[in-house]
C-alpha cells in the first residue's frame, strides 16, 4: 500500500517539477536504452512508469479495481490539465499513453490474481 501512494507521489513531484528533472533522467538513461529519440523515451516513461503505479495500486487494492481504475484516469487527466511551469504543457496523447499504461498494469495484477486463485 505504501509503494503505490509512493509511486503516485513520485509521478507527481515528476509532473510538478522543471523539464530539466526529466531531461537529465533521460540523459542517465540514453546510453542504456540505446540512446532513443526523446519523444520515443518520453511515449515508453509514460507508458511504463503508469504500468507500475496501476499495478501497484492493483496489487494493494485488489477488490477495488473499477474504483483504482477511474482515480488514475482522473488523476492522469487532472495532471495533464495542469499547466504549473511554463515548460510543461499536456497533450492527448499523452495522457492516452498514460491511462493505456495505469490500465494495463491494473489487467496485468487482475490476471496474475485470477490465475493464482484458479490454480
Amino acid at each position: 500500500m505504501v509503494a503505490a501512494w509512493a509511486s503516485i507521489a513520485a509521478v507527481i513531484y515528476a509532473t510538478l517539477s522543471t523539464q530539466g528533472l526529466v531531461y537529465r533522467i533521460y540523459f542517465l538513461l540514453a546510453p542504456f536504452l540505446g540512446h532513443p529519440s526523446i519523444s520515443t523515451y518520453a511515449s515508453f516513461a509514460h507508458v511504463l512508469v503508469y504500468m507500475i503505479v496501476g499495478a501497484l495500486f492493483c496489487a494493494a487494492y485488489p477488490r477495488s479495481t473499477l474504483t483504482i481504475c477511474l482515480l488514475l484516469f482522473l488523476a492522469i487527466a487532472g495532471l495533464e490539465a495542469l499547466h504549473v511551469t511554463a515548460d510543461r504543457h499536456g497533450t492527448l496523447r499523452d495522457a492516452i499513453e498514460k491511462m493505456a499504461g495505469a490500465g494495463s498494469g491494473v489487467l496485468l495484477v487482475r490476471f496474475a490474481l485470477w490465475w493464482a486463485r484458479t490454480r
